[in-house]
């Protein structure tokens, strides 16, 4: 089962490595809130991520509860070139996954 999102990818090479930004567009309840008639609101959170470069996992991030709503990542990859293909995929605890891509600038 896949998410209609807007997640959001930018890569840029920057003094000879790949420079990331990632905004994930996901709720991240924590299982703990409540809703307006006060019944607790599931759990739904991302609890992994991963980065591949040309076909390449090059980066895994595991997240939790704790991780803020649209979660915003941002990181660098060493090397790189133009024109190489960035690929993130998510995964929450509910089963739902995201596919996000992107172009090395």
């Amino acid at each position: 089962m896949g998410l209609v999102s807007k997640d959001r990818i930018r890569a840029k090479l920057k003094k000879g490595n790949t420079s990331v930004r990632l905004l994930l567009a996901h709720p991240m309840h924590t299982g703990r809130a409540k809703n307006k008639e006060g019944v607790l609101i599931p759990a739904e959170f991302i609890q992994d991520i991963r980065c591949w470069r040309n076909e390449e996992e090059v980066l895994t991030i595991k997240c939790g509860t704790a991780t803020a709503r649209n979660p915003y990542f941002s990181f660098q990859l060493v090397g790189g070139e133009s024109n190489d293909l960035i690929e993130i995929r998510w995964v929450d605890n509910m089963g739902a996954k995201g596919l996000t891509e992107t172009r090395v600038k």
